[in-house]
């Protein structure tokens, strides 16, 4: 009885040892500070990472066999619940809204909150479905307007930029470019979980979309650029004190300054395409004329200039249709040490 007790504790021993090993180099794989490891915290990553890829194959399974409509009509009845439980998101959109410059009264600001959640509770429900499509579903779902201003920046030869912001179905947006063979390469950060950021880059890449990593994303994308592709850049997210400082709804925001830095140093179109989500589910996406970008020979005012014209495209649609802006997101965080309205932005700094 004690050989095999001691037999069994060494079993148990080196299994242990060797799940222990496995974290260790998963962790090592996910760039984490070696310093900072231990078998514990290795297993925790792990672990997590595991249950929140299960969850969202679960989620999708359940999902993407949905109708469309009734996905998008529970995602918004789960947005609208969100408001009310939510006070960490709901208290940063009714912050925004109520600093911006919309000038809505505070009946208006509280019915464009709550569309906001049902919009993206809407998105979020409908996502799997969206992802898994193949292309004549996505034909019958999004319908394309301007399209001509897509295809002549595409004529140009030395790629482009396709701005946009986290606003109404971006996903569908590129996803049906993709789909109609007007592919386009978007920057991003890879997830912290990698199966789940392999799964979504995979759905998101299958019709001939292309993701640039954000980590040493200039020379990935002047390669891009180079082969004739557009670019699309998201240009309303907090860029901290990696930006330029942009008028935006009224308010100092920190931008990120690349799409202007490439569009002024390559001579590039840029092409504002955005998506409007339908009363009937459908998606319209409209491209409008290419941006007339200033071009004085001082490449950082041009640059700047660049940013703001940028910026100001992105709050026109904002002031058209509210709700379909992704409030919840701290855009304005980042602010200079001193706001002087006359000032002109420059490089940013934290407070």
């Amino acid at each position: 009885m004690v050989w095999r007790s001691a037999k069994s504790d060494t079993i148990v021993s080196v299994f242990r040892a060797s799940v222990f090993r496995g974290a260790l180099f998963y962790c090592l794989q996910q760039n984490r500070p070696s310093q900072s490891l231990t078998p514990n915290l290795c297993m925790l990553v792990l672990l997590r990472h595991i249950s929140e890829y299960a969850l969202y194959l679960f989620l999708e399974g359940v999902l993407r066999h949905l109708p469309w409509k009734t996905a998008l009509s529970m995602g918004e009845a789960a947005g609208f619940l969100a408001y009310w439980i939510d006070g960490r998101h709901r208290e940063v959109v009714w912050d925004n809204l109520q600093k911006s410059n919309l000038k809505h009264s505070k009946s208006e600001m509280a019915r464009i909150a709550k569309d906001c959640f049902r919009h993206f509770g809407g998105l979020s429900f409908t996502l799997p479905s969206l992802l898994s499509m193949d292309a004549e579903d996505l034909s019958r779902l999004v319908r394309f307007q301007g399209i001509e201003h897509w295809d002549a920046a595409r004529q140009s030869g030395k790629g482009f930029i396709g701005l946009t912001g986290h606003y109404g179905n971006w996903e569908a947006m590129a996803l049906a470019l993709s789909a109609i063979g007007r592919p386009l390469a978007v920057i991003g950060r890879k997830l912290d979980n990698p199966w789940l950021d392999t799964r979504l880059r995979t759905l998101r890449t299958r019709f001939g979309n292309h993701a640039i990593e954000k980590g040493g994303a200039l020379k990935e994308s002047i390669k891009t650029l180079r082969s004739g592709m557009g670019i699309g850049f998201l240009l309303d997210q907090d860029a901290r004190s990696q930006g330029l400082f942009t008028k935006f709804l009224g308010r100092w925001a920190s931008t990120y300054p690349t799409a202007a830095a490439l569009a002024i140093r390559f001579d590039l179109p840029v092409v504002p395409i955005f998506s409007y989500p339908q009363k009937d589910g459908t998606i319209v996406v409209r491209a409008d004329p290419a941006l007339t970008i200033p071009r004085t020979g001082d490449s950082e005012n041009d640059i700047h200039a660049a940013c703001q014209l940028m910026s100001t495209a992105i709050e026109e649609k904002i002031f058209f249709m509210p709700h379909l802006w992704f409030w919840m997101h701290r855009r304005f965080k980042t602010q200079p040490p001193t706001i002087n309205p006359g000032a002109t932005p420059g490089t940013c700094e934290e407070t």
